[in-house]
């Protein structure tokens, strides 16, 4: 566990609290591993292998790094410590310096000469920092109650901040669940001078659209590919490295990568259930057995996945709704246990290949919406309803099946909730982010608003704590931004063509991939909650003893009768759907009792 934090205040003059580690490093419980700098006016503190310091007299630096390129960086290999090159590289560029790192970091950096603080989070979201200001001063840190340790930062929480995770099942950045606490978007460095507090941002995904033919571009994608799992591995030891195996595209094209790259047999991590539609062991074998990896397999049981539920819960210190969260930790910890300490995971890949199952439908959509507009002649029920789907601007049209609480406020939300909460607060995240990409086509729009959204708040949080609380690290290849950066130059008929998804990277991989994993229906690490809560009597008494609860009902959320009626639903329903609702309801309830937030 990497955990740093901190506070300065404005008056250089104020000691820090000796008691603050608690709060500025919450989980290490006073480690004796935990280490602290002192400064006028403020502390640096930090606990983790993973952690960095120095202080000298121009200045302090604290950071979380896990860096690809750490070998690069000025007087490394002179013998200069990591932290001391990063200050440098500060001194010198300013807060560009980050551009020049490659790979996860948080980076905390304090010059006392101009009594100017440098926040610095990575360009997708592999670290998180979470910070306040006031006129007391800044507070910061890797978890999201370190910045209350600033005085007067309240653990009020943000009810728009509710709103969204019932929606996304996240909390999307720059909010937290906390109203006077902010997560530093990725790709984002704050500066904090003299109690005057500014953002910058130093690194987005730039879309262009290039002209390249198909198969130049193909082979530039398996080169820039082969490329980014090669320096994902730079610096890890082959016999205490694997990958997370799925059986999908991406996880079986980033252990084909590692096999040829290493000439290693690489271990190779995979997750099935009991229940078919959820099992995808057969895929993730067949990879395994075409690449010769040594493939450590295990199906798990309701009885197993409840049992570990507590330390998933533990592992979020914001509410987190994404039930795949329960297979992340559960494969995690069968690697460690295998001596594994560093895993590479395939996430990224769905959105700078193009393969969402949602790209395939918003197609669909807009061809729709050409075809037949929404004020046609002979349109009724449900034909109506569809192309007035498809007529929706994006992001609108894009997350139009989605966001079932945001749909159903009116009988779902307590009356004082829906008052304290803004009615069309998830899109406008959305519409916020659609409109970064404002000069990109409408695709590479889409797919920019999962970066930031599907991937960065929810699926690298997901994979990053679950590791985390199994004991080991994790790298992500497909998300070396170098490749991402590549792959926004392509058209985006080469990453969905008509209903095809994924189309130029199908072609990239033809010869690494099985033809059978290439024609597969994306799953990926799903997971039976649904199922369980319905019949399996552990979580079915979890679900409904915790949702139903006099302590849950009086959280002010719901209307009377309103969870009552989901679980009627749930029941009577034979697909996925409300139960899966059901799961992120329960999650957050489950956040309230394990890391106590405030009404």
């Amino acid at each position: 566990m990497n955990i740093i934090g901190g506070v300065i205040y404005r008056d250089p003059a104020r000691a820090a609290d000796p008691n603050l580690l608690g709060t500025l490093l919450p989980g290490t419980h006073g480690s004796e591993q935990a280490r602290r700098i002192d400064l006028a006016g403020g502390v640096l503190a930090g606990v983790g292998t993973g952690v960095v310091f120095d202080h000298s007299g121009d200045g302090a630096l604290v950071a979380d790094l896990d860096l690809t390129n750490l070998d690069e960086l000025p007087g490394i290999s002179d013998g200069i410590s990591p932290a001391r090159s990063l200050e440098q590289l500060h001194a010198r560029h300013g807060t560009e310096f980050v551009t020049r790192l490659r790979g996860a970091f948080a980076v905390v950096i304090w010059v006392p000469s101009r009594r100017r603080l440098v926040l610095v989070a990575d360009r997708l979201g592999f670290r998180r920092l979470y910070y306040a200001v006031s006129g007391e001063g800044v507070a910061f840190g890797s978890r999201v109650k370190s910045p209350l340790a600033l005085p007067g930062s309240s653990p009020a929480l943000d009810p728009d901040a509710i709103y969204a995770y019932l929606n996304f099942g996240t909390v999307p950045a720059p909010q937290s669940i906390y109203r006077d606490i902010r997560r530093l978007a990725p790709g984002h460095a704050l500066v904090w001078e003299n109690g005057r507090t500014t953002l910058h941002k130093y690194w987005d995904v730039a879309y262009s659209e290039r002209s390249i033919g198909k198969p130049a571009a193909a082979r530039a994608i398996y080169g820039q590919t082969a490329a980014s799992v090669k320096q994902t591995l730079t610096g890890l030891q082959p016999k205490e490295t694997g990958a997370f195996l799925s059986g999908g595209t991406d996880s079986s094209a980033v252990v084909g990568l590692m096999s040829r790259l290493t000439g290693e047999r690489v271990q190779a991590f995979s997750i099935g259930f009991q229940e078919e539609r959820y099992n995808e062991l057969e895929y993730a074998e067949l990879a395994a057995r075409h690449f010769d990896a040594a493939h450590y397999a295990r199906v798990v049981t309701a009885d197993e996945a409840l049992q570990c539920l507590p330390d998933v819960v533990s592992a979020y210190d914001e509410p987190f709704g994404n039930n795949s969260a329960l297979p992340a930790y559960l494969c995690a910890r069968y690697a460690r246990e295998a001596g594994v300490r560093v895993l590479l995971a395939g996430d990224g890949g769905d959105e700078i290949f193009g393969g969402n199952e949602r790209y395939r439908r918003e197609s669909i959509l807009a061809r729709t919406v050409r075809r037949f507009p929404a004020d046609g002649p002979g349109l009724t029920g449900k034909a109506r309803r569809y192309v007035e789907r498809a007529s929706l601007p994006n992001p609108d049209r894009f997350y139009s099946s989605e966001f079932f609480v945001n749909q159903n406020r009116r009988w779902l939300l307590h009356p004082d909730f829906q008052t304290a909460t803004t009615p069309d607060w998830p899109l406008r995240v959305a519409r916020g982010h659609f409109e970064d990409a404002a000069g990109a086509g409408e695709l590479n729009r889409l797919l920019h608003v999962d970066l930031k959204i599907t991937l960065a708040d929810n699926d690298l949080f997901k994979v990053v704590r679950t590791a985390e609380a199994a004991g080991l690290g994790v790298r992500f290849p497909l998300l070396d931004h170098p490749l991402v950066e590549f792959m926004a130059t392509l058209p985006a008929t080469y990453k969905v063509r008509g209903t095809e998804k994924r189309y130029i990277f199908k072609e990239a991989f033809r010869e690494l991939l099985p033809k059978e994993i290439l024609a597969k229906v994306k799953h990926g690490f799903g997971l039976p909650t649904s199922d369980w809560l319905k019949h399996h009597p552990g979580f079915r008494e979890l679900g409904r003893d915790t949702l139903l609860s006099r302590r849950c009902l009086e959280r002010g959320y719901f209307a009377p009768g309103a969870v009552e009626e989901l679980f009627r639903l749930h029941e009577a329903d034979h697909t996925p759907f409300y139960g899966d609702r059901l799961w992120t309801l329960l999650m957050l309830e489950l956040w309230h009792q394990r890391h106590g937030g405030a009404q």
